[in-house]
């Protein structure tokens, strides 16, 4: 079985919830299995995790990702033992795409470690970044990167522009090789849209990351429409607008209107939001507690909010 075929054959079915527990990692049943199970069962049966093509080649990926960004980067003993329970779950839960940069403090380091000490490396859809300026430290870093996460890097991508020209065509280099299989273009500001609309447009992107939320959703006007015309894949970071969204909503009550798209938190609020968007591919939030990230992964599940749900929702979030 090849590589892609691995990819598109990990469906989180009812029976591999229930049987993670016991037989994939020597442990008993936890709340969230059996949580999810019943809902699983209230659907009418087996549910996979919610996937979406790349279409640079139609490789289905799970819609959520995990970022790395202040979550990964530390060496603390029990941070790296709830990050190890963060990532054997995020796998369990359905999650394939890791998305981390060498600028990430040790994450890189952190996650290359977790993967292949609990198992999971060749299931994972790894993500990193460059940000050199000449083709010569490219390569160094590149190198750099395998050797803390392992091969295949899945996609490699420009972070915030940072040697763009130089760098494109390395990254191009690199993909004819063989050595990656997609490559994009990074950027987390909305003041850097004019330069993402210009890039997206005049290069031939497999993938491209930017920020958007339901407090931010300015790239519903120009960057998504533009990504769907030239098939590019849409990773969406700081969908929480770095936690900000927790603070408006703290000790306020979900609305009753979002379990018609079932939706039982915040987090799911503000991810289902950013999913309904059917140009995204995958959203990556990035965490290391074991309880958010599973809050995180239940928004794969289920329905996503339509049209007139979601200027619901964007009225909810200016009352509160």
């Amino acid at each position: 079985m090849n590589r892609s075929d691995s990819i598109l054959d990990k469906s989180f079915t009812r029976r591999r919830v229930l049987g993670y527990g016991a037989a994939g990692a020597g442990l008993a049943a936890m709340p969230w299995q059996v949580s999810l199970a019943a809902q699983i069962d209230a659907a009418g049966g087996d549910q996979a995790m919610r996937t979406r093509a790349i279409p640079a080649s139609g490789e289905q990926i799970p819609v959520i990702g995990m970022g790395s960004s202040g979550s990964f980067a530390t060496r603390s003993e029990s941070t790296l033992a709830d990050l190890a329970t963060v990532m054997k779950e995020f796998v369990a839960m359905g999650g394939t795409l890791v998305d981390t940069s060498p600028s990430y403090g040790n994450a890189e380091t952190n996650i290359g470690n977790i993967a292949r000490e609990t198992g999971v490396r060749e299931q994972l859809f790894m993500a990193t970044k460059v940000r050199k300026r000449s083709r010569e430290r490219t390569l160094e870093q590149f190198r750099a990167s395998i050797d803390e996460l392992g091969e295949p890097i899945d996609l490699l991508q420009i972070h915030n522009f940072i040697g763009l020209d130089n760098q494109w065509a390395t990254l191009q280099q690199l993909k004819e090789e063989g050595r990656v299989r997609y490559i994009g273009i990074t950027h987390y500001l909305t003041s850097a849209f004019d330069e993402l609309e210009h890039q997206m447009a005049t290069k031939d992107l497999d993938f491209v990351q930017f920020n958007y939320s339901i407090m931010t959703p300015d790239a519903e006007r120009r960057l998504l429409p533009l990504a769907a015309d030239h098939g590019i894949a849409v990773l969406v970071n700081r969908a929480f607008n770095d936690g900000r969204i927790f603070g408006e909503t703290k000790g306020k009550e979900l609305p009753d209107f979002a379990k018609e798209f079932d939706c039982f938190s915040w987090a799911q609020f503000a991810l289902k939001y950013v999913l309904a968007n059917e140009t995204v591919t995958a959203v990556i939030p990035a965490t290391s507690d074991p309880e958010h990230l599973r809050d995180n992964m239940h928004a794969g599940y289920g329905k996503l909010p339509d049209a007139d749900m979601r200027k619901r929702m964007r009225q909810t979030m200016r009352a509160l």
